[in-house]
């Protein structure tokens, strides 16, 4: 995708599934309810693209564990844990926090 398009007043982006729950959710995390404003389209193309170079500089998952849920639901936990923590790589208690924050508490052994 290319980021320099949301300067555009003609902007019509072809985003992935991934990029679109992951904006979504930064409007959500943001209290944005309303068609976002090409200001904020632009702000939350901002936090995808340092989001992909941050992966991009850090690349691979392997080795790290991330719940078992559907591709839109850990769309939406990357976001918002790297919106809450900065993090591209969440740590278990990251990933906690971030479901509790969208979805409400994981239950697991050791939370009770």
């Amino acid at each position: 995708m290319h980021y320099a398009a949301a300067d555009s007043e003609h902007f019509s982006p072809s985003l992935t599934a991934f990029e679109s729950t992951f904006l979504r959710t930064v409007f959500d995390h943001r209290g944005i309810s309303h068609r976002p404003t090409l200001a904020e389209l632009s702000s939350a193309l901002e936090v995808l693209r340092r989001f992909d170079d941050q992966r991009q500089d850090n690349p691979g998952d392997s080795g790290l564990w991330q719940p078992d849920l559907d591709a839109e639901s850990v769309a939406s936990l990357r976001a918002k844990a790297f919106l809450m923590f900065g993090a591209t790589k969440p740590t278990p208690a990251q990933w906690h926090k971030a479901h509790t924050a969208l979805f409400g508490p994981l239950l697991c052994e050791t939370c009770g």
